[in-house]
């Protein structure tokens, strides 16, 4: 029984190794558009260059928290005995007291701020002297300090909020910036797993000519038409070719591997195991690009490195402006206003802390004070070291931007060249391409009849082979340099109707 249990678990794990053998050997037909959607579902550097624009969206709502009220309770007893020298009091005096002390703040965005605090207490003495005991007592101020000068103006207390906005905005310009490199990578690997797929096809086709005109040098040179030497020939050009058919089926291979790495398909996986076929074939149809100015106009407008650059500058004018206001002497305005009550049990009279709050509220007793705070440190040299460095770095900055501006120029003019360039190659190779056809059918004729050798025909196949490598190469390189335009043009995404962010978040 324990023979037959053992044999059926074999035959189970036999079928289902069996199943994962069968379900890898089948190919994995693999679009353009399907190579695209993976990439930016799984691809990891993608998926860690989105988390700092998360991290920033966090650091907004820390900012915006300086101006959230802040509430403070505090609840203390304290006991004190202490001796007194004084003849006309008791020697000794106890007082216990109780301390219930409530307040709020909050910082205003205009740089100013208030306090509404509520302190209460109850004292019971020990001192024969006391005309009430236990005493209560409650007093309610409000104090609001608003600077004049110095720290003065929302847009100045709300820098850090708009530089924290414009730090998300530098992320999403990052991260789109990821996105199109790596999209444009997955598309570059994409068509290089094409051409290598056709160029095998091309050297297949060769080894298979190289192999006929064996057949038939052989057949002369049993017959006597033909020197033996002619035979070496022969199999010197088969042999050749099979190693370029190695080396074409290696070179599959590796652009197989890199376009599975950047998918991050596990090599082990189902898929990882699976053999790649491009369903789409690359297309040619010039006449299509945009203009050299139409690229440039775009390219300067949406780049996001430059778009970054530019938003890093608006943190910087405001960094600068903050340091400005700084340079003012501070000059605060401070008003209070409060009002307090006292009760207590005496000889004639028993109060609890209700009528300490009645007659707090009673406004029979308060307080008020209003003044001017005025402050200037003598040359000011830290102020105006800080201001001098916020301009310079400004200053820097905008060099930086004028830089990368030029750099953008050259690359979208070399784009956009390499483009134009591509499509005379494609012009090129397919003429080459059929003079080679020509070449050779008119060569192998000749052979036919005596009037060439093995030595030319071979020659002419290997032309012919070459002529139709370089046009597959031609237009592969025409749709890689289409990827390389958009890539310099920050166009990759509207070519692939891919949307990373709502407008608010751009």
């Amino acid at each position: 029984m324990k023979n037959i249990f053992i044999s059926k678990l074999a035959l189970i794990i036999l079928a289902l190794s069996f199943t994962v053998v069968a379900s890898a050997s089948e190919p994995l037909p693999l679009t353009l558009k399907e190579t695209i959607e993976s990439v930016l579902k799984n691809n990891i550097s993608i998926s860690v260059q989105s988390y700092n624009a998360k991290i920033n969206e966090q650091s907004i709502f820390e900012k915006e928290a300086d101006f959230d009220p802040t509430v403070d309770f505090e609840f203390t007893v304290g006991e004190e005995t202490r001796q007194r020298a004084s003849t006309l009091a008791d020697s000794k005096n106890r007082n216990l007291d109780y301390d219930w002390d409530f307040s709020v703040t909050q910082k205003f965005i205009t740089g100013g701020d208030y306090e509404l605090s509520m302190d209460n207490n109850k004292n019971q003495t020990s001192s024969s002297f006391s005309s009430l005991n236990p005493t209560y007592s409650s007093d309610l101020a409000l104090t609001v300090t608003q600077p004049l000068l110095k720290d003065f103006g929302i847009e100045l207390n709300k820098r850090e909020i708009v530089i924290a906005k414009n730090d998300q905005k530098i992320s999403n310009h990052e991260f789109t910036e990821k996105v199109i490199d790596t999209l444009t990578e997955a598309e570059n690997f994409y068509w290089d797993l094409v051409f290598s797929i056709e160029d095998l096809k091309v050297k297949q086709t060769s080894l298979q000519r190289a192999r006929d005109l064996e057949k038939q040098v052989k057949a002369q040179v049993d017959v006597g038409t033909l020197a033996e030497l002619e035979i070496l020939q022969a199999q010197s050009d088969v042999a050749s070719r099979d190693e370029q058919l190695l080396n074409a089926q290696n070179l599959i291979e590796d652009n197989e591997d890199n376009l599975k790495n950047i998918l991050n398909f596990s090599f082990d996986s189902e898929e990882g195991l699976k053999k790649i076929v491009p369903v789409d074939s690359p297309m040619f149809a010039p006449g299509n690009d945009s203009s050299l100015e139409e690229a440039l106009k775009t390219a300067l407008t949406q780049r996001p490195d430059l778009l970054a650059k530019k938003k890093e500058l608006d943190n910087r004018n405001i960094e600068a402006k903050y340091n400005e206001n700084q340079m003012f002497p501070t000059l605060d305005l401070v008003g209070s206003l409060g009002i307090n009550g006292l009760s207590g049990d005496s000889t004639t009279t028993n109060g609890a802390y209700d009528t300490a709050l009645s007659e707090a509220f009673s406004t029979n007793f308060r307080l008020w004070q209003f003044g001017l705070n005025l402050s200037y440190p003598l040359g000011n040299r830290a102020a105006k070291s800080k201001l001098a460095a916020k301009r310079l770095e400004v200053a820097q900055l905008l060099l930086d931007i004028k830089e990368a501006e030029k750099n953008i120029v050259v690359e979208v003019r070399e784009a956009h060249r390499q483009i134009e360039t591509d499509i005379k190659r494609v012009h090129a190779t397919r003429v080459a391409r059929k003079l080679a056809e020509e070449k050779l059918g008119a060569e192998e004729k000749k052979f036919k009849v005596g009037l060439s050798t093995s030595f030319n025909v071979l020659e002419f196949q290997e032309d012919l082979a070459e002529g139709q490598s370089n046009e597959i190469k031609a237009i592969i390189d025409y749709n890689k340099s289409l990827n390389r335009l958009n890539q310099v043009m920050a166009r990759t995404l509207d070519a692939h109707d891919i949307k990373l962010f709502s407008e608010e978040g751009s």
